[in-house]
C-alpha cells in the first residue's frame, strides 16, 4: 500500500479528523465541482464516510451551467458515487418571494432547503459544504465593514450540528496543491472571477492590496477568528448565567455588568429588538435606574413588548396583560 505525504495526507488528515469529531458516517455533499468542493469530497470519500454528493444547477450562466454539471457527474463516475442533481428556477423562486431576494439568497436558500430534504430522507447525518479559510477571512472582512459584533466576526462555524465545513482551516492555496498532487480537474465558476459581487471584490482587490503591506495577513486574520470563536463561547456561557430568569433580567443585574447596554441589547435581541432601540431602554435605565420610577413606557417587540416595573426589564406577551 502507497504511503500518502505531503499536502495529500494533511488535507485528508484533516478531514478525516474533522469527520470524526462531528460523529458523522453519512453526509450530504454540497458538489459544484469547482476546487473545494471537489476536494472536500475526494477527502470524505478519502475518511471512509458514506457521502451523497449533490450537485445544483442554478442554470444562470448558460452553457457554463451545463459544463458544470457534466464534469460534477464524471467526477463522481470516476469515484463510483451515485451523483444527486437538482435543477432550479432562481427567477421563478425570486418572483414568488418578492423584489427583496436577491440572486444570491435565492440560490443559498433553495440549495439548503434541499440539502435538509435530503439530510431528511436518506438519514444522513450533517450537511458538508467547502468553505475554506480564505472564504472566513473574507466572511470577517464583510461583517465587519456591515458593523458586526462578535458573532459576525468569529465567522462560519466549523460544525453547527446540521452543517460541517471540514476545511474551514485550510487555505485556497492548499486545496489547489492537493488537486494538482491527486491530478483531479475541476472546473471554474466565470463569476467567482468579476467584483461585481462584494466577497469577490475583498478576494480580488483588497485582500492582495493589504498583504503588499501586511504579509501573512490572511493567517493572522485566521487566528483572530479562531480567538473570537472562544470569545463567543465564553460570552455565550455568561448570557446563560445572567440570562437565566426566563423573559425577565432585573436591575440589579443590569447594574452589575461590565456594561449595562450590552446587557440590555443581549437580552432585548432574543425578542427581535434592535440596537437602537436597546439604545432608547439603556437611556431609561440610566436615567431612572436610581430611583422607583422605571414603570410606564413600552418598547414594541416581536410578539409583544417590553417594559420595566419596579425591579426587572421583561418581555411580555401580546396576550398578556401587565
Amino acid at each position: 500500500m502507497k504511503v500518502k505525504t505531503g499536502i495529500i495526507a494533511r488535507l485528508e488528515k484533516t478531514v478525516k479528523d474533522a469527520v470524526l469529531k462531528a460523529g458523522v458516517n453519512k453526509v450530504v455533499v454540497g458538489f459544484s465541482a469547482g476546487a473545494d468542493s471537489t476536494a472536500l469530497l475526494l477527502t470524505l470519500v478519502a475518511s471512509g464516510v458514506d457521502v451523497i454528493p449533490v450537485h445544483c444547477n442554478f442554470h444562470l450562466r448558460g452553457e457554463e451551467s451545463m459544463r458544470d454539471e457534466d464534469v460534477a457527474r464524471k467526477i463522481c463516475q470516476s469515484l463510483d458515487l451515485d451523483i444527486t442533481v437538482i435543477d432550479f428556477d432562481v427567477n421563478g423562486y425570486i418572483a414568488s418571494r418578492g423584489s427583496g431576494t436577491s440572486v444570491e439568497m435565492a440560490c443559498r436558500e433553495l440549495r439548503y432547503a434541499e440539502f435538509e430534504r435530503i439530510v431528511a430522507d436518506s438519514g444522513a447525518d450533517r450537511i458538508a459544504v467547502a468553505h475554506n479559510a480564505d472564504d472566513n477571512v473574507e466572511t470577517l472582512l464583510l461583517n465587519l465593514f456591515r458593523g458586526s459584533g462578535v458573532t459576525g466576526l468569529r465567522g462560519m462555524l466549523p460544525d453547527t450540528g446540521k452543517i460541517i465545513r471540514p476545511l474551514l482551516n485550510v487555505t485556497r492555496t492548499e486545496i489547489e496543491s492537493y488537486l494538482g498532487e491527486r491530478n483531479i480537474g475541476f472546473v471554474v465558476d466565470s463569476t467567482n472571477l468579476s467584483n461585481d459581487y462584494r466577497r469577490n471584490y475583498i478576494r480580488h482587490d483588497i485582500l492582495p492590496l493589504i498583504e503588499k503591506r501586511w504579509p501573512g495577513v490572511r493567517r493572522a486574520i485566521s487566528t483572530t477568528i479562531v480567538n473570537l470563536r472562544g470569545e463567543e463561547s465564553v460570552l455565550k456561557w455568561g448570557e446563560e448565567y445572567w440570562l437565566n430568569d426566563g423573559d425577565t433580567i432585573s436591575i440589579s443585574t443590569i447594574s452589575e455588568s461590565p456594561d449595562p447596554f450590552w446587557t440590555i441589547y443581549k437580552f432585548a435581541s432574543r425578542y427581535g429588538v434592535s440596537r437602537t432601540v436597546a439604545c432608547e431602554i439603556c437611556d431609561v435605565f440610566e436615567k431612572k435606574a436610581g430611583s422607583q420610577l422605571i414603570v410606564g413606557k413600552r418598547w414594541e417587540a416581536k410578539g409583544g413588548y417590553l417594559i420595566f416595573d419596579m425591579k426587572k426589564l421583561k418581555f411580555v406577551c401580546n396576550e398578556k396583560k401587565y
